[in-house]
């Protein structure tokens, strides 16, 4: 026992100390030596909780998305994203408007992130129509920079989507997997209730009483009509789900129907397997004979079509198939839709005209229709619409009417897009409520704000006589028998007093408008949205909104009271400021929006026969020198300008020498805002109602023995201008010869239509025209005159008409072949003065 116990003791135990002290000292030795073990240093582990509320940039301030974040928290934080959603999530905001215009901002954002987040979303708003390109460059963007691109249509959209990726920040992937039918009897089901209407107790009674999918997919309607639970409606939506063929078709054309059940559906997208499955079939028989044939009408089958090879044995009748399917049970071919509107062009425009309902059986048809409408001109215009360029589509809708483009937009969803620029091109702005509402509606819409390229200013106005008192109003009435009578009955006494109470208060709306600023603000924040307006037209005849047709249809048509010779206001300055300074408006928007893209300016003139309210000289009238301000800054982007000014002055306002400086000083406004237009490439300035005699036409302003030429700020060189042309001014040759000089290097057109020289004579400045200004390629003079005649020296304006029609020139600048400039006077004009300007 003690040899095995001894035998069992460690080894240790059993050596002597000496040797347990030396092995002691060997172990520390060999310790010393050996490599020392690295122990892993604490990492710092990346944080995965995020904040619980959305992180939103500052540059995201007023962005109208915020307002559709409700459900969960946001604050403003400094990020280099416009919103964070959680620890490895970030969004970017993008407009497509603002993308057209500024394409660099999101590739700089994009490289601003620097890889700091794994899911990148670019949160894009489609406010724009013809969004296409701009989407097809994103979407190459995001592939290479890994982003995510989201598109929505509206601010409330994007917010849902914001909302959305934050409180699903930490949802597993399953909560929206779709739940996977694992046995054979869901997956089953699922299948037979794809059809709509078929629920889940139709789909059992269908395999229960057929045994198996195949049977019951061969039944015919009549069999599963039998099954309890299974209406009409259910076997035919049964019967076509498993009888049509594998083709991506779109609505309109399913199953052939009617020209009449379609035309709703025009407006839709082609959809995107048609253009593979018309190139696909362009080489089949059955493609070519089907396209002389009418919408919808049935395809007859062809006889040497191979019945299907399915042996028949052990099969029930069910199971087994005809050798021939009835023409019936076939589906009809179904054009795309280009081809379907391309066979409705061309039946319309056939030369028989059809007076009974189309027939739509093909045994039926006449035999010259499918030789008028041949396989050739049916290829043809199927593919018109999609060869046929938008541009080239919209310059042709340039050329109609109004009516006529409201007729084209409603024909397909194309031809709405394509009518729709011109439609909108024009936009009126006035101080109606009805109309202004109109101008508003425009501008706040994501795709017509884009196509309003010119505000129109309505200066038609209601008028504060006829407004405020109804015995004016019943006499001007007198002078439109129009009104006089209602389309129903006669016009009594109370119903000519209730229109004019409806007169009296579109008048009030109008003052309230215009004296509240309601004018003012409407049309800046319009401006905002319009951002392609390169354009603005004063108009004075009256322009009647469709949505206010209705409204004003019997009453007094809008003009301003009796202007030209003869006409008397009692109260003038009033007058003036309701008839001109609603114009200050339109231009105190502009200023007050900095909007600078406004490039032209219009002013019509009242055409022959009509009434309307004309651009004065007090449109220059302004109070402050705020108003002369905004005017500089609209006149100082002006690239083309033409005015038709009148010099009009009612009876009893003040005249010259008792009116002191106020016509001087709405002159002097003028020539102010005209010095600022120094972009101007374009220029036609016209005085309107013309007098033989000065004192007629500015002797209320100024003494007319002075020339109005240096009241106008005809003085200022303009160094970019290329056309000018001017009429009723009256000037001396100097003034004349003067402007010429200053422009002859630069300027190519110049016309003088009904100027007078109050001194010198045309002759000589034709003759500098034509020798010293060759840059001047067409040159211009129509009914000019001298206010002095050269023989007899007798004043102009006391000549008779036929005299005064002699001594007035007509001409044109000529070059002939081998570069020779002569001025050719016109022919039904016949000089009997010794100037004749004949040629030079």
């Amino acid at each position: 026992m003690d040899d095995a116990a001894g035998s069992c003791a460690p080894v240790s135990a059993q050596q002597p100390p000496a040797a347990s002290a030396s092995a002691s000292a060997a172990q520390t030795a060999a310790a010393a030596h050996a490599p020392k073990v690295q122990q892993p240093k604490p990492q710092a582990l990346l944080s995965r909780s995020a904040p619980s509320s959305i992180l939103v940039s500052p540059r995201q301030k007023g962005n109208p998305i915020l307002n559709g974040v409700k459900a969960v928290a946001w604050e403003y934080s400094d990020i280099p994203a416009d919103y964070v959603l959680g620890a490895t999530t970030c969004a970017l905001f993008l407009s497509l408007k603002y993308h057209r215009l500024h394409p660099e901002y999101i590739y700089n954002r994009i490289r601003d992130l620097k890889g700091q987040y794994q899911l990148r979303i670019l949160l894009t708003m489609v406010d724009i129509e013809n969004h296409e390109d701009s989407l097809r460059e994103l979407s190459k963007t995001s592939i290479v920079n890994n982003v995510t691109v989201m598109l929505c249509w509206s601010a409330q959209e994007a917010g849902r989507y914001v909302e959305l990726f934050k409180t699903f920040e930490n949802a597993a992937p399953t909560s929206i997997r779709a739940q996977q039918s694992s046995s054979y009897s869901d997956k089953l089901v699922e299948f037979i209730t794809v059809p709509r209407s078929i629920n889940k107790t139709d789909a059992i009674g269908l395999v229960s009483n057929f045994g198996s999918i195949r049977t019951a997919v061969n039944a015919g309607p009549e069999e599963v009509g039998l099954i309890a639970g299974w209406g009409e409606k259910k076997v035919q939506r049964w019967c076509n789900a498993v009888r049509e063929p594998f083709r991506i078709k779109n609505a309109a054309a399913k199953r052939g129907v009617p020209r009449e059940n379609t035309r709703t559906t025009l407006s839709r997208d082609v959809a995107l397997g048609e253009a593979g499955d018309d190139a696909l079939f362009a080489d089949h028989p059955i493609h070519t004979m089907v396209a002389a044939l009418g919408v919808g009408e049935h395809v007859q089958a062809r006889e040497e079509m191979p019945p299907p090879s399915i042996s028949k044995a052990g099969r029930s009748d069910a199971d087994s198939h005809p050798p021939q399917r009835p023409t019936k049970d076939l589906l009809p071919w179904a054009p795309a839709e280009e081809e379907e509107e391309a066979m409705w062009e061309a039946e319309s425009s056939s030369t028989h005209k059809k007076t009974q309902p189309e027939n739509r059986h093909p045994g039926k048809r006449k035999a010259g229709d499918q030789e008028d409408l041949s396989d050739g001109i049916l290829a043809a215009l199927s593919k018109l619409r999609q060869q046929l360029p938008a541009e080239l589509q919209i310059e042709i809708f340039s050329y109609l009417d109004h009516s006529d483009l409201k007729a084209v937009r409603a024909c397909s969803r194309c031809c709405r897009d394509n009518a729709s620029p011109k439609l909108f091109e024009r936009a009126v702005a006035c101080a109606r409520y009805l109309a202004l509402g109109a101008f508003q509606k425009i501008s706040l819409h994501p795709f017509y704000a884009t196509y309003v390229k010119e505000i129109v200013f309505d200066g038609a106005i209601f008028e504060a006589s006829c407004a405020l008192k109804e015995q004016i109003y019943h006499m001007r009435s007198v002078e439109y028998p129009e009104i006089l009578c209602s389309l129903t009955q006669p016009c009594s006494q109370s119903l000519k007093r209730r229109r004019w109470v409806r007169y009296k208060a579109l008048y009030r709306e109008q003052e309230d408008m215009r004296k509240g600023g309601v004018l003012l603000q409407s049309i800046a924040r319009a401006l905002d949205w319009m951002t392609n307006v390169t354009s603005v037209v004063y108009s004075p005849g009256p322009h009647t909104i469709p949505v206010e047709a209705k409204q004003v249809r019997d009453l007094l048509p809008r003009s301003c009271p009796r202007q030209g010779p003869g006409a008397m206001v009692q109260d003038f300055p009033a007058q003036i400021d309701t008839c001109q300074h609603g114009f200050h408006h339109l231009i105190g928007a502009i200023y007050t929006t900095q909007y600078r893209n406004i490039t032209e300016f219009r002013v019509d003139k009242v055409a022959s026969g009509q009434k309307g309210t004309e651009f004065t000289l007090f449109v220059f009238d302004f109070p402050d020198t705020s108003h002369l301000e905004a005017g500089r800054f609209f006149f100082s982007h002006l690239r083309k300008l033409t005015m038709n000014l009148s010099l009009w002055q009612p009876e009893g306002a003040p005249t010259f020498p008792h009116s002191g400086d106020y016509g001087l000083k709405q002159l002097s406004n003028m020539a102010a805002v005209f010095t600022e237009a120094t972009e101007l490439e374009e220029m036609s300035f016209n005085l309107t109602h013309w007098r033989a005699d000065p004192r007629a036409s500015y002797g209320h302003l100024l003494h007319a023995d002075r020339p109005l030429f240096p009241y106008l700020g005809l003085t200022t060189t303009w160094s970019k201008l290329r056309s000018l042309s001017l009429g009723g001014i009256y000037a001396t040759e100097e003034q004349l010869q003067d402007l010429v000089s200053r422009h002859k290097e630069i300027l190519n057109e110049l016309s003088f239509s009904t100027c007078s020289l109050m001194k010198g004579i045309w002759a000589s400045i034709v003759e500098n025209v034509v020798y010293d200004c060759p840059h001047i390629m067409r040159f211009t003079l129509q009914n000019v005159n001298e206010t002095i005649t050269p023989v007899g020296n007798l004043p102009f304006a006391s000549l008779s008409h036929v005299e005064q029609k002699t001594w007035q020139y007509c001409g044109q600048l000529k070059t002939d072949s081998q570069g020779r400039r002569t001025f050719v006077s016109c022919p039904e004009i016949i000089r009997v003065n010794t100037h004749t300007l004949c040629s030079v």
